[in-house]
């Protein structure tokens, strides 16, 4: 399978990490905005972000998670990040930004181009995410570049900003062009 490594976009890019990305990640992983729906601890030090990062660039090479962070056009200052898990048939997906740059649309067009592109792969037969019941922006991301809400996922994830619960999740899905899903031939 071919994994870009960066994405032109209209008004932005998609490319791989690096080290020096962890002082603009931890302005945004840092906020409690921009935190608060995350199913991780709110950043308070880089040295765990760095040691994500390297583990990102591992999980990369081995093929098992993709991530690229999301620059605007006219810099390279990380802004935000979109990871795209494959597994068998199929590719989760998900994205955080940075709160200076919410509501501009940047979110969507990241999504969308990873979207696509998982769905263009043969082997990809859906696309699914996760957001909690109260991620309204989130929502409205997924509902815009075609997806589906499929389902609630009762006690789904904790969301360690809001409470030490786990909480409600909506499960969104978008089927290839074909409108099948190819199932996976195991040997019995």
């Amino acid at each position: 399978m071919l994994v870009p490594e960066s994405f032109e976009l209209t008004n932005i890019r998609l490319r791989r990490p690096r080290l020096s990305d962890a002082p603009a990640i931890f302005e945004y992983g840092s906020d409690p905005e921009v935190a608060r729906f995350a199913d991780w601890p709110r950043l308070t030090s880089l040295e765990p972000l760095l040691e994500t990062l390297r583990r990102r660039e591992i999980l990369w090479n081995e093929g098992l998670e993709y991530y690229w962070i999301i620059t605007l056009k006219d810099s390279d200052r990380a802004i935000g990040a979109i990871s795209c898990r494959i597994a068998e048939n199929a590719a989760e997906i998900g994205y955080l930004l940075n709160r200076k740059y919410w509501g501009k649309g940047y979110a969507t067009e990241a999504a969308r181009a990873i979207v696509d592109w998982a769905l263009s792969l043969a082997e990809i037969s859906l696309v699914w995410a996760t957001c909690d019941i109260e991620n309204i922006a989130s929502i409205r991301v997924l509902e815009r570049i075609g997806m589906h809400r499929e389902k609630i996922l009762r006690n789904y994830r904790i969301r360690p900003q809001i409470s030490g619960q786990a909480r409600d999740a909506y499960l969104y899905v978008r089927i290839s062009k074909t409108g099948t899903i190819k199932q996976k031939q195991h040997k019995i």
